[in-house]
């Protein structure tokens, strides 16, 4: 009798303390306060990571191949001569892009002009969601690489303090190259001579033209940088906008292109401001408005804003568009410090971009 009522006083015990640890299990999960749930990310305010000439907030899925096919035309200036702009001088750009994440896309392109050679790097840094986060944030960032012969790099300064008569065989040439360097000085606080200048005083040679090139000539003069925040925001089904602020930088710049006095000329970076909208006519086709604004230009000279129209017709692999704007160059930095081509004088041109995509 004994024996039995101990095995209830222990059925019992085990059983008060399970019913307490069940208790204590339940109130323990009432007392951590619920997670609110993430909003659900907004459709993607751009059907291209490309606008005309500009980039988007917009990434193709993770693990999706990209290629961009971009062709400027000349300019409508001379009319029937050259079939407003299609049969005169274009521009063409090839790309290759790789969306490692969702998050995360590299690239490479070469473009006609100048023999460029640009590296990319993409990233999206929060996306827009509904009923949350307002817009969507992401950084683009490039390295761009002039291929040509050094030759067409002879914009470079040649410092005053430069042994020209180790160098330079000609007498004459030489004597010129100091007089340039101290008249520099005196006029405008300069210590150097610019390559350009130098062709153009008495007694210069091609021998000693290439000497002096070779004296003072750098591979890093081939760079150029160019990195963008993008902020853009899709308000409704049929629009969404973005505003891009952006920043420029060239190892060496070339005055002469910029049509403005190659002692005074243009500095090494620029700062650029960009506007761009789109608005959906149908589901597969939308208007394109563009404009850009380079913060340190100069008085009626260049480098011009860039400004465009167009319209894009888009599916889940492709987007095909077709525009009118002013700049022809394909890779951003050009457009930000060498647009020559003034839009309020009419030098608009004809372009359209191509891309397709393969998902992996």
């Amino acid at each position: 009798m004994h024996t039995c009522n101990m095995g209830n006083m222990r059925r019992l015990t085990l059983s008060f303390f399970f019913l307490m640890s069940c208790l204590g299990v339940m109130v323990a999960q009432d007392s951590i306060p619920e997670q609110p749930a993430q909003k659900p990310l907004a459709k993607a305010p751009f059907e291209s990571g490309y606008f005309i000439a500009d980039q988007t907030v917009s990434l193709p899925p993770a693990r999706t191949l990209e290629f961009i096919l971009q062709h400027d035309f000349g300019t409508f200036q001379q009319k029937w001569s050259d079939l407003w702009g299609i049969w005169g001088s274009s521009n063409i750009r090839f790309g290759l892009n790789f969306t490692i994440t969702k998050d995360l896309e590299i690239g490479v392109g070469t473009t006609k002009n100048k023999r460029l050679q640009d590296f990319s790097l993409k990233y999206a840094i929060v996306r827009q969601r509904n009923g949350g986060f307002p817009v969507s944030i992401t950084f683009f960032g490039n390295v761009a690489i002039d291929c040509r012969n050094k030759s067409f790099l002879g914009n470079n300064k040649l410092p005053s303090d430069l042994d020209y008569a180790s160098i330079v065989k000609d007498s004459t040439f030489e004597s010129n190259l100091v007089n340039q360097t101290v008249q520099n000085d005196t006029l405008y606080g300069l210590n150097y001579i610019t390559y350009n200048q130098a062709t153009g005083l008495k007694g210069a040679n091609s021998s000693d033209l290439s000497s002096l090139f070779d004296e003072t000539f750098k591979a890093s003069y081939r760079f150029s940088y160019f990195a963008e925040l993008m902020f853009a925001r899709r308000f409704c089904k049929e629009f969404s906008a973005q505003l891009g602020i952006s920043w420029v930088h060239y190892n060496l710049v070339n005055e002469v292109e910029m049509a403005n006095n190659h002692v005074n000329g243009m500095k090494n970076d620029n700062i650029n401001i960009s506007g761009i909208g789109k608005i959906k006519i149908s589901p597969q086709t939308s208007i394109m408005l563009s404009y850009s604004q380079p913060v340190f230009t100069y008085l009626n000279t260049a480098p011009w804003p860039n400004m465009g129209v167009g319209v894009e017709i888009s599916t889940s692999t492709h987007a095909f568009q077709i525009f009118m704007t002013a700049a022809n160059g394909l890779v951003p930095q050009e457009t930000v410090m060498y647009n020559y081509n003034n839009p309020y004088n009419g030098y608009i041109l004809l372009g359209f971009n191509i891309t397709r995509l393969w998902t992996f």
